[in-house]
């Protein structure tokens, strides 16, 4: 009778296992299904098969509403496509399903950097800071989510531990990868030595990584000791296919045969490299040309007599003119006051009138002329306010912040009819230390007349026209600076500009090169080191070869001569 007993417990053990085996590979081949539509989803979407990938979407989410990767999908499409309501909505819903996923966390903060909302990411991304990650992938992911967050300590942070994770398996143009990034992050808080042994490491790891010989050069003065001017003599005599990687070797000898004091060595470097670069570029200079002769003849002195409303705020603290002519130093001295702020070169006064001409244009502009003459007629008051909030929340922890992009110069009268009350500050340098300096710069982005001398010479003219123009219809408005004056009395050019900017006096202002501020401009190095004067003049080693430059500006009725 036992047994008997037995016997059914045992049946029924053994039925209830082929139960769970058999639930078990029904699971299995549904999630089989809903991983390979998950992949046709994205085949679609790499594909760039919009309004297939659209369909799929809709119809995974609808029979898979529970599935955060189809949310995740359906988001990342949508971010793609720029439709910002759907891009969040959708990755919201996967957030709600697994809130604890980064991934998805991640995703939205790039979706309110993209809009931009930078006080959303700033929020969002608190929860992921001083995390140790399982991988490399994720710490160069948050690394480099906090490099566009300008948060260079956490982006730092994150560098360090991807590095610590290198192992054997880590192909070797990845870990140079990593010490690059890690390297330019020091760079911008100022940890030179360090980051010269950094790119040291990523070139011995990649030597076809030609853009950290550049950074590397450009990190300290070398000297007949110490330089790697055989090291980058030998790689240029291999052939350098790309012409971005040829000129970036040119300038790093340039910049190393210049710091010894081979100028006529250096200029042919730098000459050669800046024809190799123009020479692969698409860039007419007459468009640029044009259109600064435009915006003189658009912004007249009419445009300002007439009465506008403008937004009430004292805040910004523009810093402009072209590159290289002591913006940063400018920049190092204000933002040492304690009721200011660097926000950095900003795009955002750019964006925000974009976005007012969008709302009184019926179509886009068809050229730069028509968007000038548009520009007069939109709404200066909605155009200044919105600036303000953009730079939100970056700006808001001080009384004042600098925007130092040096060609808002472009949009002086629209920054004055929108913030009459911002500052302006005008830098200026001797005309040929500044296209000197401009010249032998390989610019990441902009500046595409920087390559060829006439061309340089062409655009500084009438950039000096156009600002000019500034100076003559808005008198007592703009604060203009010469460089060489900063650098002959610091004290006395920086109590200046302190009055102009309404701050009162403090002593550290003068002390900038202990301001422990990051700084991501070509002058990163410099802005480091205490004030000198070789900068100054420079232009007079390379007097010959400048002459086509300094004949031109002389027919422009722009004075070359040196100064005292």
């Amino acid at each position: 009778m036992l047994l008997l007993t037995l016997i059914p417990s045992i049946n029924f053990m053994f039925n209830n296992d082929f139960s769970l085996v058999n639930n078990s590979s029904t699971d299995a081949i549904h999630s089989k299904l809903i991983e390979s539509e998950l992949d046709d989803i994205w085949i679609s979407i790499n594909q760039r098969n919009v309004e297939q990938a659209q369909k799929k979407c809709q119809q995974f989410n609808q029979n898979h509403p529970e599935n955060a990767d189809g949310w995740y999908a359906t988001s990342f499409l949508y971010f793609q496509l720029k439709q910002i309501d759907i891009t969040l909505e959708t990755i919201n819903k996967a957030i709600n399903l697994q809130p604890n996923n980064t991934q998805w966390q991640l995703h939205k903060i790039s979706t309110y950097l993209l809009i931009p909302d930078k006080e959303q990411a700033y929020n969002l991304a608190e929860f992921l800071k001083d995390k140790y990650l399982p991988s490399i992938e994720e710490c160069s992911e948050y690394a480099e989510l906090f490099t566009k967050l300008a948060d260079y300590a956490q982006a730092n942070f994150y560098y360090q531990q991807a590095i610590n994770l290198i192992d054997n398996k880590i192909p070797k143009n990845k870990q140079a990868q990593l010490y690059f990034n890690l390297a330019s992050i020091q760079r911008y808080q100022g940890s030179l030595d360090l980051a010269e042994k950094h790119l040291t490491k990523a070139i011995s790891l990649n030597p076809h990584d030609y853009e950290a010989y550049l950074l590397r050069s450009s990190i300290k003065k070398q000297t007949k000791q110490t330089n790697h001017i055989p090291q980058l003599e030998q790689v240029l005599s291999q052939e350098i296919k790309h012409p971005i990687a040829k000129a970036q070797l040119l300038y790093a000898l340039a910049k190393e045969q210049e710091d010894l004091s081979l100028f006529s060595q250096s200029f042919q470097s730098l000459k050669l490299g800046a024809t190799t670069r123009r020479s692969h570029m698409r860039y007419n200079i007459n468009h640029d040309l044009t259109t600064l002769s435009q915006i003189v003849k658009t912004f007249d002195a009419s445009l300002f007599q007439a009465k506008n409303d403008a937004f009430d705020n004292n805040e910004a603290i523009f810093i402009l003119g072209l590159p290289r002519t002591g913006s940063t130093l400018v920049e190092r001295i204000i933002s040492n006051h304690s009721d200011v702020h660097s926000a950095g070169e900003l795009n955002n006064f750019a964006l925000c009138m974009m976005d007012e001409v969008k709302k009184i244009a019926a179509v886009s502009p068809k050229s730069r002329t028509e968007l000038i003459e548009l520009t007069r007629n939109i709404n200066f008051k909605a155009l200044g306010e919105n600036y303000i909030k953009s730079t939100r929340p970056e700006t808001g922890q001080s009384a004042h912040f600098i925007d130092k992009l040096p060609l808002n110069s472009l949009y002086i009268g629209l920054i004055h009819l929108a913030l009459p009350k911002a500052k302006i500050i005008y830098v200026t340098r001797h005309p040929l230390d500044t296209c000197y300096s401009i010249y032998k710069q390989l610019f990441t982005n902009g500046y595409p007349f920087s390559y060829d001398l006439k061309e340089l010479a062409q655009y500084y003219i009438e950039h000096h026209k156009m600002m000019q123009h500034w100076l003559k219809i808005l008198p007592n408005v703009i604060h203009q600076v010469a460089y060489e004056d900063v650098v002959e009395d610091l004290t006395g050019e920086a109590k200046k500009l302190t009055s102009y900017c309404q701050l009162n006096w403090q002593s550290q202002c003068v002390d900038f090169e202990n301001n422990s501020a990051p700084s991501t401009t070509a002058s990163a190095s410099q802005v480091r080191q205490k004030i000198y004067h070789k900068s100054k003049g420079q232009w007079r080693n390379y007097q010959q070869e400048l002459l086509p430059v300094k004949q031109l500006l002389e027919q422009a009725g722009i004075s070359c001569n040196e100064l005292s």
